[in-house]
């Protein structure tokens, strides 16, 4: 039966060639691996199990990470029709790409994003909202007058919606236009009206721009004027029309707040002054006259004066009769000649007036009843944080709490008849405790924050490491001492008989155990070729026997 071994061993390459050669070399190797892996105890097998599943699912992952496809944004928020008619583009060029959950952002492989971003130039690019007078690039032959009405009512919202999403104030804008009706009833006409939804970048638009957009809408459409535009935010914030006295006062409380952060930081630092202004507004108009007169001050308002005086006069004398009055007679006076006494009249009259004072007043709503401001300053830096050591802070003296008082005070026009209340009060802020010195660790952690891609591969490479020192190593270390016993102990008991072997007698040694047979270990691979080539084809070595046979 040796020789008939010997016969089976050599058939098969003489039979079945390099291919069946090959299968052969690869069974031996399954053999003496499984041979290996049963002499390995129970307990090591699970942990060489578990190290080479961790290792396996290591490996995957780095080769995932690492043939993974890296896919860059092409456009963002974008309207469902832009983001169809980009795809569609980037399908006729054959790119691929993929879409966000909502539907509004675009994603292609980095080696194909020039190529995208040329595609969909070549294409229009993108046109995010309606489009504009683009409507009439391809005439309508078959359209009616009412369909070109309409579409000239598209384009013009179009190209409104674009002119006004191009202010820096403004992300995107819808414009919707009612135009005029004219009639030969009056009754029956109807004045052009529009109505537009702004979506803003920041919390509000500026001073005068809501006037301004709306001009500009009124001035584009024939017969719009600008009180009949509505304007509208799309997040609710603040009405846009006329400014309510609550944003006029929390406008004119931020202005003060910033105000006094601008005045302050310059002597505390930047970051190091906290302000919190509160107006009290009177929203009543006042209309308010005034007279006032001072009797200490007199003036002479008019002033008449009348003065008279007459001398003496001869009173009529002598014999009553024509001789006495005839003209050219001088006769003696029968009597004395007699006169009157002289007479002087004098009469003044004046007017004069106390100073008076005549003040009227007239306030409308928004008058500043009182002012409250409240300013937290932080502590004074007196020694920046360093390497091995923190920073020093040190409170505010208070001659210098004095002096920010006073700033504050005149940066805002504080009046204290009014009322007005102002405090400034030293407190430690909370980052003062936060700030440590930071160890060269944690130095190199945030340097290596700023490339994620690199800590990622960094992680998974220690992550490998890892798992080859705590887990492969030891498990390898493990099977080593493992076969070394197996195979002492194969030496130890005796092998196994083969068909047509003599059982060799055992040989005993006190000193040392023998080592193993070579002989033997190859008949015990012959032995395990010939089951399993008898497992998997019967049929052939079953002929294969009958030829033996009948040859001897």
């Amino acid at each position: 039966m040796a020789t008939t071994g010997t016969q089976m061993e050599k058939s098969p390459p003489a039979a079945g060639g390099q291919g069946q050669q090959l299968a052969a070399g690869l069974h031996a190797m399954w053999t003496r691996a499984r041979v290996q892996w049963a002499s390995i105890p129970s307990a090591q097998r699970g942990w060489s199990l578990a190290a080479a599943a961790l290792l396996g699912a290591l490996v995957g992952g780095i080769l995932w990470y690492g043939l993974r496809t890296d896919w860059r944004t092409l456009y963002a928020g974008l309207d469902p029709d832009d983001a169809r008619q980009t795809g569609l583009t980037l399908t006729q060029a054959q790119i691929p790409f993929e879409v966000d959950a909502n539907g509004t952002a675009i994603r292609v492989p980095a080696p194909q994003l020039d190529k995208a971003r040329l595609a969909t130039a070549a294409k229009g690019g993108v046109k995010s909202g309606r489009l504009g007078f683009e409507l009439f690039d391809k005439p309508n032959w078959v359209g009616s007058e009412f369909d070109e009405r309409v579409n000239y009512q598209r384009a013009l919202e179009g190209e409104l919606e674009h002119t006004v999403g191009t202010l820096a104030d403004v992300e995107s804008a819808r414009v919707h236009l009612v135009m005029p009706h004219d009639s030969l009833f009056r009754e029956e006409e109807r004045p052009a009206k529009a109505s537009v939804v702004l979506k803003l970048r920041h919390r509000s638009l500026a001073d005068g721009e809501t006037e301004a957009i709306r001009n500009l809408v009124a001035s584009a459409v024939d017969g719009l004027s600008p009180d009949r535009v509505v304007l509208v935010d799309a997040a609710g914030h603040l009405p846009l029309g006329p400014k309510t006295p609550d944003a006029l006062r929390l406008s004119a409380e931020q202005a003060l707040e910033e105000k006094l952060i601008s005045t302050l930081e310059p002597v505390t630092g930047p970051g190091n002054v906290r302000a919190s202004v509160t107006l009290d507004y009177d929203p009543d108009a006042t209309e308010e006259t005034r007279e006032s007169y001072d009797p200490a001050q007199t003036a002479t308002l008019s002033m008449q004066r009348t003065q008279q005086t007459s001398g003496g006069q001869p009173v009529a004398a002598g014999v009553p009769g024509a001789a006495s009055n005839a003209p050219n007679t001088q006769a003696l006076p029968v009597y004395p000649r007699l006169t009157t006494p002289p007479q002087t009249s004098s009469s003044e009259s004046g007017t004069y007036g106390v100073s008076k004072t005549v003040r009227h007043l007239v306030e409308n709503p928004g008058r500043v009843r009182r002012m409250t401001a409240a300013i937290v300053v932080n502590d004074r830096l007196m020694r920046p944080a360093s390497r091995g050591a923190a920073a020093q802070w040190q409170p505010w003296p208070a001659n210098e709490l004095r002096n920010l008082t006073a700033l504050a005070q005149a940066s805002v026009g504080f009046d204290a008849s009014r009322g007005d209340m102002l405090t400034v009060e030293d407190i430690a802020f909370d980052e003062n405790r936060s700030k440590q010195p930071m160890s060269v660790p944690g130095q190199l952690l945030n340097t290596a924050e700023s490339s994620p891609v690199l800590v990622k591969y960094i992680a998974l490479l220690l992550g490998l490491l890892v798992v080859l020192a705590l887990g492969v190593r030891p498990a390898l270390r493990m099977a080593r001492t493992a076969l070394a016993e197996g195979a002492a102990d194969a030496g130890k008991r005796p092998a196994r008989e083969l068909p047509g072997q003599q059982a060799a007698p055992p040989v005993f040694s006190p000193s040392e155990p023998p080592p193993p047979d070579p002989e033997r270990l190859r008949a015990q691979e012959i032995y395990e070729q010939v089951t399993g080539h008898l497992r998997r084809e019967p049929a052939q070595s079953s002929r294969l026997l009958q030829s033996w046979i009948h040859s001897e």
